[in-house]
């Protein structure tokens, strides 16, 4: 079997690949498009790190490729779809650079409270200027964590050594988890109010883009100072330009940028930022715990099938995934609805299985219920593989049963989250076609396809309601593909459920939520 190594990767890596059984080695640090087409054929794996891209056009000419391994966490490279089409393996290496970047953070942070490369450059510059650098110490000082996942809690740890105090958001993580380490689990706007320093380690995803923004700088202390290791697009870069020049933030360090290399940023121009090249992952060691990770993964999968840290795959025989797979994306869409649908802090992530299901083997149906529940606030690092880790070290437990009950479908799916604020629960059923279908919503009851973008909507049973949702989506051009409704009419309010084929802007949101006897409205992408 050959592997061929693009983008360089540390020779401990390589050495592993080279005393495999079995393997034959090929290594291209700068490989051309042309030549990586011409060569895939004959290969039964490949590496790559960022620079190589493996597209659909690559995966065509793939006639033997068993596995992609990114040396690394990010797949935006990969076309992670074609490869799970043509039967293709990826895998990943999560963690391997985590104290990489935390201790990148914690020097950024130092240093801007130090205003170390200012001072640097001021002495390099034959000047002796102590009083205009002064700084201020991060002994007593509240430190705000943005994502408590690894490189979050060991940012966390090395602050507490410093006798930071530290407070976190982060919902995917339960109250106890948070309290071990020794943080303060908060809500965004306590975080934003009573932070001196604010680092953020949280996927860049649909919800966290543009987290820090204009509205959040207003909330922030004054004097505030702000580190981003993870990934450009959650700060709002004008929005944070905007709060420097007003001395509400008193300075930045940043590794990461909306776009790099951010030549035209106007950040790059106040002396109260700091910027590096996005180095959180660029030590030594990283490196090579990324290239042994990755190369002993391979070598385990090429030569005894063994699978860690798959993106799209989960351990299971052929037949297997067959008879599961229908239930698996019901559960990982149900997982999904219940992630933006939620409120509060989660505690606890409860599973239940009726009729038929109870005779199937669902630990790969609980895994899929947990990755699409996580991936909303984990994005590219939550898979089929490692959900159930990645919960348990969030110190969320996951509640499995079965029921002969299931309300008179063959089978049926409910997933139920507890939070400090109650219980949200959603269900759902496979149809024979096959098709997701939900079928309840808390106490609501309703049928209606579980895929696309939809609106939630909670409302006053009152005359008018459904009419004011269509001339409202009408009136913004949203197209209707779908409605469904659902009433309990002891308690007066109902639900509508419906899905729409255009984007929705702020300002729908804002017309739907400002009617008198709309409830609440919530985006649900599945």
């Amino acid at each position: 079997m050959r592997v061929l190594i693009c983008d360089g990767l540390q020779r401990q890596g390589v050495k592993i690949f080279q005393k495999a059984k079995n393997i034959e080695v090929l290594v291209r640090e700068k490989i051309e498009p042309k030549e990586l087409v011409d060569l895939i054929s004959e290969c039964e794996g490949i590496v790559v790190r960022s620079r190589t891209k493996i597209d659909g056009k690559v995966l065509k000419k793939a006639s033997r490729l068993r596995v992609i391994g990114r040396a690394g966490i990010g797949v935006d490279n990969i076309d992670i779809e074609a490869a799970t089409e043509k039967g293709v393996l990826v895998m990943n290496t999560p963690g391997a650079n985590a104290v990489a970047a935390a201790e990148h953070a914690m020097a950024l942070m130092m240093a801007l409270a130090r205003h170390i490369p200012r001072a640097d450059e001021s002495v390099r510059a034959g000047k002796w200027e102590k009083k205009k650098f002064v700084g201020t110490e991060l002994y007593n000082q509240t430190l705000g964590i943005i994502g408590l996942g690894r490189i979050g809690s060991i940012v966390a740890n090395r602050s507490l050594g410093m006798k930071m105090r530290v407070l976190a958001y982060d919902p995917y993580v339960s109250e106890d988890a948070a309290a071990k380490l020794g943080v303060e689990l908060v809500s965004p706007h306590k975080l934003f109010r009573k932070s001196d320093f604010i680092t953020i380690h949280t996927p860049f995803t649909k919800e966290t883009e543009g987290l820090l923004n204009e509205a959040a700088f207003k909330t922030m202390k004054r004097g505030v100072r702000i580190i981003n290791c993870a990934r450009g697009g959650i700060i709002d870069e004008s929005a944070l330009y905007e709060a420097i020049k007003r001395k509400k933030v008193a300075g930045a360090a940043l590794d990461v940028f909306s776009q790099e290399p951010p030549m035209e940023s106007p950040l790059l121009n106040l002396p109260q930022v700091i910027a590096t090249p996005h180095l959180g992952a660029s030590s030594e060691q990283a490196q090579m715990n990324v290239a042994t990770a990755i190369a002993e993964q391979m070598v385990d999968y090429l030569n005894n099938g063994l699978i860690r840290n798959a993106v799209n795959m989960p351990s299971m025989s052929p037949k297997m995934i067959e008879q599961l797979q229908p239930y698996m994306l019901l559960a990982e869409r149900l997982g999904r609805f219940l992630s933006m649908y939620f409120q509060g802090n989660v505690r606890r992530l409860k599973v239940s299985y009726g009729g038929d299901l109870r005779e199937l083997e669902l630990a790969p149906v609980t895994n899929a219920a947990q990755m699409g529940f996580l991936e909303r606030g984990l994005g590219e690092e939550v898979n089929l593989v490692n959900a159930p880790v990645l919960m348990r070290s969030r110190g969320i437990p996951v509640e499995v049963t079965t029921t002969f009950e299931a309300r008179g479908y063959t089978g049926l799916i409910t997933l139920a989250v507890v939070t400090d604020k109650g219980q949200s629960q959603v269900a759902g059923t496979v149809f024979p076609t096959p098709e997701c279908r939900i079928v309840g919503i808390d106490a609501y009851r309703m049928e209606a396809p579980l895929e696309g973008r939809m609106i939630l909507i909670s409302n006053y049973d009152r005359p008018g309601v459904i009419g004011f949702i269509g001339t409202t989506l009408a009136k913004h051009q949203v197209n209707i593909a779908d409605m469904h409704l659902s009433r309990i009419r002891s308690k007066g309010t109902a639900i509508c459920l419906v899905t729409v084929d255009n984007p929705l802007s702020g300002k729908v949101l804002k017309a739907l939520k400002g009617y008198g006897d709309i409830i609440e409205v919530t985006i649900i992408e599945v």
